[in-house]
């Protein structure tokens, strides 16, 4: 990735985060805007996509829009009606006229899946919505901390993150000029070494 693009990535994705992780306390447990955070705990059903103690970012989307390999939160459906407290982080792996199928993508622990033997398909109201991006671990923080002191450190975290990945993004620029300066001139190229920076899955 050049460096411009990657400076505009990393600055659309901070905007993105900061607005929902800095509002926190008013998104978390309330759905607005059509947004919601929720913690991906307490099992590894979804290694390598998310690890326990990401915090995920959802929007509410109409039930007929969402595809087969798109990341949900939803509760389980209740048989007879109705839908449990319990909030799951799934990806749909199939769409029936009766609901959608979910499954882990940790096939060591959900080697099959969820429905119809755990609870039946997915049904429109039990939907919270699907995972737009997660943010690594910083759902340890919001439980290791009351609020509002947790969403202040989150929000923290995730502007040091985009200040440096727009530094990281500024040197790789001032270095790809110094280069294209000295293969120019005939010189020697210098080359610094380049920073490790974090990068979010999603």
């Amino acid at each position: 990735m050049s460096a411009p693009s990657k400076v505009s990535h990393a600055a659309a994705y901070a905007v993105l985060v900061l607005l929902v992780v800095v509002g926190a306390a008013f998104l978390l447990n309330s759905r607005v805007g059509g947004i919601q955070v929720y913690d991906v705990y307490p099992t590894p059903s979804m290694r390598p996509t998310l690890e326990i103690g990401d915090l995920v970012v959802v929007q509410s989307v109409p039930y007929s829009s969402i595809k087969i390999g798109e990341v949900i939160v939803f509760s389980p459906p209740i048989p007879g009606g109705g839908c449990e407290t319990e909030v799951i982080v799934h990806r749909v792996v199939n769409i029936t006229s009766e609901g959608l199928y979910t499954q882990g993508d940790n096939r060591f622990t959900n080697p099959r899946p969820d429905e119809p033997l755990s609870w039946p398909p997915v049904t429109p109201e039990c939907v919270k919505g699907t995972v737009v991006v997660s943010l690594p671990f910083l759902g340890r923080i919001s439980e290791a901390f009351p609020p509002p002191i947790n969403y202040i450190l989150v929000a923290s975290i995730v502007l040091f993150i985009f200040l440096m990945e727009l530094y990281s993004g500024r040197k790789e620029a001032q270095e790809k000029e110094r280069r294209e300066e000295a293969r120019d001139s005939g010189g020697p190229v210098a080359l610094s070494q380049r920073s490790c920076i974090p990068r979010w899955h999603g």
